[in-house]
Parts: structure tokens; C-alpha cells; sequence
């Protein structure tokens, strides 16, 4: 069922953030944004004979927001984000046009690969999701407008988008997190032989 993992992972996220994350001003900024897109999720913007879904467009805010917060340097920026937006909208064309090479669930297809591309491609965490957020968000106005050219009244934001942007946001964060245990583990192994040499000296 789409968008079943979406309110999961939401309700989820929000439950960490509210209750376990430390206490501090981004804590109350991201339990405010996933709540309040939990229950846009199903409000539409209608232009001309399109639907746009309100939580679509608060994800590419809230990579435009974590864009002008981190600054970067913009050709380099633009360029990884362009590459990032045909990539999404590539790969949901070719599921499309030939759905046969897709033998899992093409909504984690689709992440894996885009959320890949931005582990690979952002220098830190931040940036990362940076990327995901906005070229994910960029990618489905993209494909849509695309598939406009062969049908009307189309969705912007459908509910298999919403379950992409979450798995590919939590493929990212669980990157950080093995990240900084991966660090954690080889700074204890460090100090551990150097205690060891320090005795033996």
C-alpha cells in the first residue's frame, strides 16, 4: 500500500525528535516540520489541472532552507542537484518504459540509487540531505510534467514520492549513524594502542 511507509517513518521521526533528541532549537524546528507535513499530506494545491501535494512542496523548502544555511559553492551545488533531479526522473521514465528490469519495489529502487548518488556526492550529513531533498522534489516536478505531454490532471507529490523521499532520508541518516560509529570505533582502537605502548614504554 503507497505511502503506508511514509506515515510510519513520520510518525516515527517525530516520536525521536520529540522525545529522545536532545533539547535545543533545531529540535523544536524539525518536530514542528514533520508534524506539520504529516497532516498536509493530503491537502492539494490545484493549478490549472494539476494537483499539487503540500507536503512535496514543503520538503523542497526544507531543502532550499538547509541550501541557503549551508553555504556552498553554488556552480558546483547546482550542478550536483541538476544531476541528481534527471537521475529521479530517469529512472522513473525507464520504470515506465520498461518496468520488467525493476525486480523489487521500484519506490526502493529508486531510493537507494538517488540516496547513493547523494551519500556519494555531499561532503557531510547536512549537505546529503540537502541534495536528496531537493533533487527528489525537483525530479517529480520534472517526471510529471513529462508524463503531462500524455495524460491530465496529474498528481504532483503522489503517494509512492512520499515513501521515496522518507526511505532515502533514512538510508542517509542510518549512513551518518554507521559513520560515526565506524569513527567512534577507530578512535577507542587508537587510544587503546597507544595506552598499550605507553605501558610497554
Amino acid at each position: 500500500m503507497e505511502g503506508i511507509i511514509f506515515y510510519w517513518f513520520m510518525w516515527l521521526g517525530w516520536v525521536v525528535v520529540t522525545f529522545i533528541m536532545r533539547k535545543n532549537k533545531s529540535r523544536v524546528k524539525l518536530a514542528f516540520f514533520l508534524l506539520v507535513t504529516i497532516l498536509i499530506s493530503k491537502v492539494f494545491l490545484v493549478v490549472s489541472t494539476f494537483y499539487i501535494n503540500c507536503s512535496l512542496i514543503m520538503f523542497l523548502l526544507l531543502g532550499y532552507y538547509l541550501a541557503v544555511k549551508n553555504k556552498r559553492k553554488l556552480v558546483t551545488f547546482y550542478l550536483t542537484n541538476l544531476t541528481l533531479t534527471f537521475a529521479y526522473a530517469g529512472i522513473m521514465l525507464f520504470h515506465i518504459y520498461d518496468p520488467v528490469w525493476f525486480i523489487f519495489d521500484y519506490r526502493i529502487i529508486v531510493s537507494l540509487i538517488v540516496s547513493l548518488l547523494a551519500i556519494y556526492l555531499g561532503k557531510d550529513s547536512s549537505q546529503r540531505f540537502t541534495f536528496y531533498l531537493i533533487s527528489v522534489s525537483q525530479g517529480e516536478f520534472l517526471y510529471w510534467l513529462i508524463m503531462s505531454k500524455f495524460h491530465d490532471q496529474l498528481t504532483f507529490g503522489t503517494a509512492a514520492f512520499l515513501d521515496m523521499i522518507v526511505i532515502g532520508c533514512a538510508m542517509i541518516y542510518l549512513w551518518t549513524i554507521l559513520q560515526q560509529f565506524t569513527l567512534l570505533v577507530e578512535q577507542s582502537l587508537h587510544r587503546f594502542q597507544k595506552q598499550t605502548k605507553e605501558k610497554q614504554g
